[in-house]
């Protein structure tokens, strides 16, 4: 849809592929290869939604110590990888993107299977947990995955997977929005990952 100018104006009345060709048409260096999502029952808004995306940063592929094992690995997609990219500052973009989205109620945030952070009660605690990821990340480069949870009011959920080292068939972002979101919202934080974020690939999906 087009105003007469090159802005591409949003679909709120919409289809999949209408979105698809929305997101496409602001972000080009980004091209969705899918798209689908559930209509909420909300005016405007998307429900279950589901983003992968891979950064562009350089990879390097983990051996096994035995040859038969590392082949059988790497004929199914399970052969390790580790990725050159700074896991806790990524995670703090992530949370500043949900904040774009008005998600503002941080529930977990656990580091290799340590939970740094819990307080679902808490709400507006955005800004706190992305000091408390910075103060660590002046103290450490490590880690290896990090998942957070975030609320948005009652509405939405979403969970997060940034992994720095995983299987090659799995992606290095996992985003998972449980509930139904505003597609304005939706959007907003999409694009603030892709202005923000060197991204190689992006995909979107419905999750039934």
């Amino acid at each position: 849809m087009k105003d007469g100018s090159d802005f591409v104006q949003p679909p709120w009345v919409y289809s999949p592929s209408e979105v698809m060709s929305w997101i496409n048409a602001t972000n080009p260096p980004h091209k969705l290869r899918k798209f689908k999502a559930e209509k909420g029952k909300k005016k405007r808004c998307l429900k279950n939604i589901e983003i992968e995306l891979d950064l562009d940063v350089e990879r390097e592929k983990i051996d096994s110590s035995v040859f038969l094992i590392s082949k059988i690995r790497e004929l199914t997609g399970f052969e390790k990888v580790e990725e050159h990219f700074e896991l806790l500052p990524t995670a703090e973009l992530m949370l500043r993107a949900l904040a774009k989205a008005k998600f503002h109620n941080v529930v977990k945030i656990v580091l290799d299977g340590k939970t740094l952070y819990e307080n679902p009660e808490k709400g507006h605690d955005t800004m706190e947990c992305i000091n408390l990821l910075s103060e660590i990340a002046n103290r450490t480069k490590e880690g290896k995955n990090i998942r957070l949870r975030v609320k948005k009011k009652e509405d939405c959920l979403c969970d997060i997977m940034i992994q720095r080292i995983h299987p090659r068939k799995r992606h290095t972002v996992e985003i998972k929005f449980k509930g139904e979101l505003e597609e304005e919202y939706f959007h907003r934080f999409l694009n603030y990952l892709k202005n923000n974020l060197s991204i190689r690939d992006i995909k979107t999906s419905e999750n039934n």
